[in-house]
């Protein structure tokens, strides 16, 4: 990443001109923590009091079946879903009722599931959109280019014709485009073949790498697991399972279904 990537100030958010403290992943602190975090869709409640901690820097994998309530834990930590109850803080701050803009100006980025991009528009024009958040197209551009070279041979296509693994591409880039603190994918693999997969995650070890803590929610257990510094395993809306990578995919397939862990 380009070493203009600015780290967060003594509250978490990013600030331009700061640089990465040296020390950060020596004594990595909090930067999301959750408490009895319960969320549904009217009557339904999909989560039941979900207690996390996310340590700055690295990568943090969460794991478990369809319908296990991942998604929707992704949407309550970036603003797009409320809360019934429970307490969320990132980087010290109770942010249960911020806007889902002041969370990304704060430096929070979600990659949605599926396509993050603007199918009708080419991939430099994608890029551009970012410029409302104050750097300029030029750096922006020379920036993503350096690190993402695929895309420099298709800046002038359009982004919805371009491959699946591509489109994942440009998503990560935009997102890195940000200078994010704090990265949440949600199924960066969906509908990718493994060896694309393995591909895309290399870039997000190297994201992780420049010091933004990833939050990445994963059907490919073992592909994430090898780059993940800790994870989680939820299922029906209820974590079951938290430890080091090899701790969880040891007891993987018996927290469920053993087809995800292959």
């Amino acid at each position: 990443m380009s070493s203009s990537m600015t780290a967060p100030s003594p509250n978490g958010v990013r600030q331009p001109g700061q640089t990465e403290s040296a020390d950060r992943t020596l004594d990595p602190q909090p930067i999301l923590e959750l408490r009895g975090l319960r969320a549904g869709y009217g009557a339904i409640e999909v989560l039941h009091g979900i207690d996390l901690t996310v340590l700055a820097g690295g990568i943090f994998a969460v794991l478990g079946p369809n319908g296990a309530g991942k998604s929707t834990l992704l949407k309550v930590i970036a603003g797009l879903h409320p809360a019934s109850s429970g307490t969320i803080t990132m980087a010290g701050r109770e942010v249960n009722r911020a806007r889902p803009d002041d969370l990304a100006r704060s430096g929070l980025c979600l990659i949605p599931e599926g396509r993050g991009v603007f199918p009708n528009l080419t991939v430099e024009e994608n890029l551009r959109l970012i410029t409302h958040l104050g750097a300029r197209a030029s750096e922006i551009e020379e920036r993503t280019y350096a690190q993402f070279p695929q895309l420099a041979d298709r800046r002038k296509q359009l982004a919805g014709t371009m491959s699946g693994g591509e489109q994942q591409m440009l998503a990560l880039a935009r997102c890195v485009a940000t200078d994010p603190g704090l990265l949440l994918i949600d199924e960066l693999s969906m509908g990718l073949a493994p060896r694309i997969v393995e591909t895309l995650y290399e870039l997000v070890a190297e994201i992780a790498r420049s010091g933004v803590t990833v939050i990445a929610v994963e059907q490919f257990a073992r592909t994430i697991l090898g780059i993940a510094s800790s994870a989680v395993v939820i299922t029906t809306g209820r974590v079951v399972m938290a430890g080091r990578p090899d701790q969880v995919e040891s007891e993987l397939s018996g927290l469920y279904l053993g087809n995800v862990a292959d």
